[in-house]
């Protein structure tokens, strides 16, 4: 009987996990996620059509492309211009972010699927073990084991939130500034009105050890142009470059730091739970003795 209840809450749990991403794609058909719609969009557009810039309509949000986008729309209709290379440059973080994003779904569906077979097998155990033995354990006991392993299954949300903010939260500042560093080059406007255009200002608020570098050479790039008049094209192009490399790492550190995750949380939440479930049966059954 144990064996045929252990199968059904198996199956239970795989459909429960599986259940998300069917949803999911069958919503891709009717209403699609914000990247893909922002991405249709952009294939779609041409600057070659004068409507579609001065009426770009309501762009779907997806982090901070929108905003870029949107900053490139309002250079078009106030100064005119094409920045197709812009648009194309962005389309690529775009899709590779995408692509991330995915693949982080997927992870995150095998962890919860994992935790949820962990949670599952413990409470069998438990129930099976009590049958058995035929001890009646204090129900605050079992509560307290229940809520521990619901801690576990609960944080995670919480620690992918906090790990996307530490790894991706000042990228898309810089991003932003880049890319429209890039697209006033050849606008008839003074140093000062491209770079707080581009909202260099930002540079201070970014506190990523990691971008340091970036954001140093950066800075040095936007004082040489307003001191010497220097054109910054070549140096926004390499940081341009560097910056999506160090996305890239980004994106393959995140991913790691998702297996330890999965590693603690398992060592922590759930195995504890059942050995703490083991210890406290034992002292009750020497309490009968």
């Amino acid at each position: 009987m144990s064996y045929v209840l252990y199968l059904s809450i198996i199956l239970s749990l795989v459909y429960w996990v599986e259940r998300p991403s069917r949803n999911y794609s069958k919503s891709l058909n009717t209403r699609k996620d914000s990247g893909e719609e922002l991405e249709n969009w952009l294939k779609k557009f041409s600057w070659g059509n004068h409507q579609s810039v001065l009426d770009p309509g309501k762009l779907p949000e997806y982090k901070f492309y929108t905003g870029v986008v949107t900053i490139l729309l309002q250079l078009a209709r106030k100064m005119g211009g094409n920045y197709q290379e812009s648009i194309l440059y962005l389309r690529e973080g775009l899709q590779s972010d995408r692509q991330f994003e995915k693949k982080t779904h997927e992870i995150t569906l095998g962890l919860y699927l994992q935790m949820g077979l962990m949670m599952a097998m413990t409470w069998i155990f438990i129930f099976t073990a009590l049958y058995l033995v035929e001890v009646k354990m204090s129900i605050h006991k079992l509560v307290l084991i229940f809520i521990w392993q619901l801690i576990g299954m609960t944080s995670l949300p919480f620690i992918l939130n906090y790990l996307r903010k530490k790894y991706f939260g000042d990228i898309g500042k810089i991003w932003k500034i880049l890319f429209v560093l890039k697209s006033l080059l050849k606008v008839p406007l003074s140093r000062s009105e491209v770079l707080t255009f581009a909202g260099v200002q930002e540079l201070a608020n970014i506190k990523q050890k990691s971008l340091d570098v970036i954001v140093m050479k950066l800075k040095t790039t936007c004082q040489n142009t307003l001191k010497m008049g220097i054109s910054y094209e070549d140096d926004v192009k390499y940081l341009m470059g560097e910056l999506r490399f160090q996305e890239k790492w980004h994106f393959e550190l995140f991913e790691k730091r998702l297996v330890v995750i999965k590693l603690v949380l398992l060592s922590v939440f759930f195995l504890p739970s059942y050995l703490s479930f083991i210890f406290l049966l034992l002292g009750d059954l020497m309490n009968l003795m």
